[in-house]
């Protein structure tokens, strides 16, 4: 009866260990890697839809040194609500001049404004400049406050591809890099 106990003690010894290496995998690869993210709510249409897209979010480039650029969809830290991660276009980068579309009124006629982006910091915008609360709405956003790039769209499956690097809506008037 001994030996029995024995064996299943390492028996469990070894399977706990086993269980334990993969989810230390598991987890490097989603902090420093990629993740899977569900992306819901109207702000990023037409780019991603509503009802909820499962995205894979990118974080190695990061990591890398590769530093955001201007059009990425980007996966942040909420501003108004640390506790909620939102996607949002990076339409301007730290040192940028950009003239962005502004909402007056209920019947939404668009005007633009200037803004300079600090060093340090992105515009974010969502795609759907109707239904977005964004750099608009809360400033520029300290780049610490990125936690990675929308990369492949895999959910639904007739939208299955890369996600499109593309300016919508904002002009370009200066760059620290031009």
């Amino acid at each position: 009866m001994r030996a029995f106990w024995r064996r299943f003690r390492d028996e469990a010894r070894s399977s706990a260990t086993s269980i334990a290496r993969v989810a230390v995998v598991v987890t490097a690869v989603k902090t420093y890697v990629a993740d899977l993210t569900l992306c819901v709510g109207p702000s990023m249409m037409p780019t991603f839809n509503p009802i909820g897209d499962v995205v894979v979010v990118e974080r190695a480039s990061a990591l890398a040194g590769r530093p955001t650029r201007r059009g990425d969809v980007v996966l942040a830290t909420s501003p108004t609500n640390p506790e909620q991660l939102v996607f949002k276009r990076a339409v301007g980068l730290g040192g940028d001049v950009i003239d962005v579309p502004v909402s007056r009124g209920r019947n939404f006629r668009m005007t633009t404004r200037r803004v300079r982006v600090p060093l340090g910091s992105v515009w974010l915008q969502g795609d759907n400049a109707r239904n977005s609360t964004d750099s608009r709405d809360y400033g520029p956003v300290p780049e610490t406050m990125l936690r990675g790039r929308a990369f492949v769209r895999i959910w639904p499956i007739s939208g299955f591809g890369f996600v499109e690097n593309s300016m919508r809506d904002v002009v370009l008037v200066s760059s620290r890099t031009e």
